[in-house]
């Protein structure tokens, strides 16, 4: 992992319906065959941790409880049954956080693909940057907002 200059105390960087996000991480790898274009190639890979809690355990055991039900109705309709399950609690929550990466060189970068778990699991996301940062560049900037609205916060990352 690259070495952080600078972030929360906390590293809480957004809080989405009173679950606090946590910025995880930040290394530089060759994102996977599931990004699509650009699998391959050298990228930003970018981590965020939702911490447990409350909320979180409420959640997850309303996403059980979905499932088990969900599992039954199936079962009764046959296999031919499209009855979609419900997304899992922490993708509904990661899927309203959105993160604009800069480095200090103004590279433009865009945000390639991820993957997004949390259910009864620990709630993390990984999220892929492309291209890669320029060799001369000396630092990326990852600033945060929830459905669209800053949340005032930043984490900085040396390369």
């Amino acid at each position: 992992m690259n070495p952080i200059t600078y972030a929360p105390q906390d590293l809480v960087v957004a809080t989405c319906d009173n679950i606090d996000i946590r910025f995880a991480g930040v290394t530089l790898e060759n994102a996977p065959s599931t990004v699509g274009i650009g699998a391959g190639e050298p990228s930003i890979q970018f981590y965020l941790n939702g911490v447990r809690g409350q909320e979180t355990m409420a959640r997850d055991s309303q996403f059980q409880q979905d499932l088990q039900e969900w599992a039954e109705r199936r079962k009764t309709a046959g296999r031919d049954s499209n009855e979609n399950l419900s997304k899992m609690p922490g993708v509904v929550v990661f899927e309203r956080i959105t993160t604009q990466v800069t480095d200090d060189l103004g590279t433009e970068y865009r945000r390639a693909g991820g993957q997004v778990a949390g259910g009864g699991t620990e709630w993390d996301a990984t999220w892929f940057y492309l291209p890669a940062p320029p060799l001369n560049a000396r630092s990326l900037r990852f600033d945060f907002s929830v459905d669209g609205q800053s949340t005032g916060k930043h984490c900085e990352v040396s390369l």
